[in-house]
């Protein structure tokens, strides 16, 4: 009973993990489709130091697009490599420029993460609930 309650967990993370992934590859492929790439201008960085002591920056970019509307929010650097007034290239959304990453692939790669650790356990789950 406790190998079959562990097939059907192992079924069900790894579906749900498996078809998020899939729609977050889906998400970003169209956002890389259709962004616009521009420089930005780096206004800020706020620091945060997570629960492990790590540190996390967080560089504030501000960028005005050809039609003229500025937008303005935080990207995400591991390094501080950042530092005003530098100015750093964005992709953005031109449907809605709040919607802008340092690299479009970022999304693409963490969809990928979940499809390769969440794939196998439910074709395995799956499987073995079926034999």
């Amino acid at each position: 009973m406790g190998d079959l309650i562990a097939m059907w967990l192992a079924s069900v993370v790894g579906v749900i993990g498996s078809v998020a992934g899939m729609l977050l590859i889906r998400t970003e492929i169209a956002f890389k489709r259709r962004c616009v790439r521009i420089d930005a201008e780096v206004v800020g960085v706020r620091e945060h130091e997570d629960g492990d002591g790590d540190l996390h920056f967080y560089p504030i970019v501000r960028f005005t697009t050809p039609d003229g509307t500025t937008a303005e929010g935080e990207s995400y650097a591991r390094i501080n490599t950042y530092r005003p007034p530098e100015t750093i290239s964005v992709f953005y959304d031109p449907r809605d420029p709040s919607n802008f990453s340092e690299d479009p692939r970022t999304g693409i790669h963490v969809g990928l993460i979940l499809l390769a650790l969440c794939g196998p356990a439910a074709v395995i789950g799956l499987w073995s609930m079926t034999n």
